[in-house]
Order: C-alpha cells, then structure tokens, then sequence
C-alpha cells in the first residue's frame, strides 16, 4: 500500500491512492481527472490535449466603488485548467488568481451586471476577428469611449462619483451621439 506523505494535500495522497490502484486499467487516467475536478474543481491538462488559453477584458459599465473608472478596466486569462488570471489596469495594478475561474470573477467583481466579461478569443483560444476596415473600426473606437466614460454629473460637473445622485444617461447618450455625428461627415466627404 502507497505511504502517505504529509507535505502533500488530501487530494494529492488520494490521487497517488488511486493511480496504484487502478493504474493500468482502462479508465483510470479519467477516473483521477474526475477526481480532482470534483474535489478541487479544477480541469486536469494533459500535454497530449490542444487546449489554449482565453483572453478577456472586465469592462465596467457603472464603476459602483469609484475606485476602478468604467471602461476595460483589467485584462484577465482564462487558463485550460478552468483557472483564471485578472490584471487590474490603472495607477495601481495588481493581479489576482482565482482558482474557481470565470465564476468567481463574475461573482467578485461583476457588481450585479455592471461589469461584464467580454472575450477576445473564441472557446478554442482563437482570436475573435477584428474587422479590418479602418472606418468601422474607428466608429466603434468612437462609441466605446463615448460609452465608457463618465460624462460629467449634470449637477455639480464632477466626472466621478459623486453624492448628487442625479442620472447621467442623457449625457451619456448625449457623447455617443457626437462621437457618430463627428465621424459621419468624414464618411460623407469620402463618399461625394
């Protein structure tokens, strides 16, 4: 019988059980990957499997702790394992791991939808295409910074939080609109 070594974790004393049990036997390999999911809810990956990683972004809509801004405020990896790696941008960075993965940095930090995951690669780990034309790409720029920055409280001016409390949609909808007003005429003269 296999000694249990005190260093090692439950799991991996169980696992060293397990593999000298049914080494050999059909199934066994799957038998402790279904272990350690289940017990560690981690995915085992093997090098003979072509899985990639996934890239992200946390994109804040509404920054509900005025500390990070709105925007893509961290870039974050989804690893095979189903772990996941979050780098927090700004003045400060950190980066923090979570063992639990996508779930948990939905739970964390998602703020009850105010902040989203949005993927820039495919399940597979390809790169989601970017479209190649210049022009869209532009106007799409141009949106996504009209919606990701605070327009100025309409009551006291302050582009961060601020305890006026009073909506900023109208002006919110209010940049998006000139941010597709300035590139039209650009398309106009190109066209005519």
């Amino acid at each position: 019988m296999t000694a249990l070594r005190s260093p090692d974790s439950a799991v991996d004393n169980l696992r060293m059980i397990l593999h000298d049990v049914f080494a050999g036997r059909p199934g066994a390999q799957q038998l402790l990957d279904d272990v350690t999911r289940e017990l560690t809810g981690r995915t085992v990956v093997h090098p003979d499997q072509d899985l990639r990683p996934r890239r992200f972004v946390l994109r804040r809509r509404t920054d509900v702790s005025g500390v990070s801004g709105t925007g893509d405020v961290a870039d974050g990896v989804l690893w095979p394992d189903g772990t996941a790696a979050v780098r927090w941008r700004g003045e400060h960075p950190s980066t923090v791991v979570w063992d639990r993965g996508q779930a948990s940095v939905e739970l964390i930090h998602g703020h009850q939808g105010s902040t989203t995951i949005e993927w820039l690669d495919d399940e597979t780990g390809a790169a989601i295409p970017v479209p190649t034309d210049e022009q869209p790409l532009a106007l799409r720029r141009a949106v996504d910074r009209a919606m990701f920055t605070d327009p100025p409280c309409p009551s006291c001016g302050r582009k961060t939080a601020c305890p006026c409390g009073v909506s900023r949609h109208d002006a919110r909808v209010d940049s998006v609109l000139a941010a597709v007003v300035r590139w039209l005429p650009a398309q106009r003269s190109e066209a005519g």
